[in-house]
């Protein structure tokens, strides 16, 4: 399992400012990480704002994919960024929220404040950027993992992501926004399950 920084996050926060990050930039951090790996048979996941990536990313790495996995993720149709569903009534984003209560609401004290040491900044352009790719490519299996205890993104707003992205299944998980913190063996067994199908 490969986990990537895209630019603008992690160990990457000062390669770029923040202001000039896009949504190009982040499909391309994907899709150069596994061509120079030379990886093959890939199942391909992204967590929430990842939805914004995973469809970019998709079509450029066809050839090397075995699945493509969204896992809670936000997912605007073609012509609507993120910022335009931050109006959308089933959209949490509308709202005021506070983030230990949507990421956290599944979490331990500790655990939630590792988690929430972690947060920054979200560079502002790929939020506002309108999509033009919001469907994996044709041929490449697609599975949405939904998110049953999600206070983030709830499972309404999911079930709308999913028809968006035109899934192919969707799979649930007991489990809040941040299940690879709240609920790692389980997310871990259902990601080796899509693996395999």
């Amino acid at each position: 399992m490969i986990a990537i920084d895209l630019v603008g996050h992690g160990g990457r926060l000062e390669e770029k400012p923040l202001d000039q990050i896009c949504l190009g930039d982040y499909a391309d951090d994907v899709v150069r990480e596994i061509e120079s790996r030379d990886l093959q048979d890939v199942v391909l996941v992204g967590h929430s704002l990842a939805g914004i990536t995973l469809p970019l990313a998709a079509h450029r790495l066809v050839g090397r994919l075995r699945r493509v996995v969204c896992l809670s993720t936000a997912n605007p149709p073609v012509g609507q960024s993120v910022e335009d569903r931050m109006n959308d009534p089933l959209s949490p984003i509308s709202r005021e929220v506070d983030f230990e209560t949507m990421f956290c609401n599944d979490l331990d004290a500790e655990t939630s404040t590792w988690l929430l040491s972690r947060l920054g900044p979200e560079p502002p352009g790929p939020m506002a950027e309108k999509i033009t790719v919001a469907t994996g490519p044709p041929g490449v299996p697609s599975t949405y993992i939904l998110l049953e205890k999600d206070e983030a993104l709830p499972p309404a707003f999911q079930r709308e992501q999913a028809r968006t992205v035109q899934a192919d299944e969707i799979v649930t998980l007991d489990a809040g926004h941040s299940a690879f913190a709240s609920r790692p063996q389980e997310l871990t067994e259902l990601l080796i399950r899509c693996s395999r199908l």
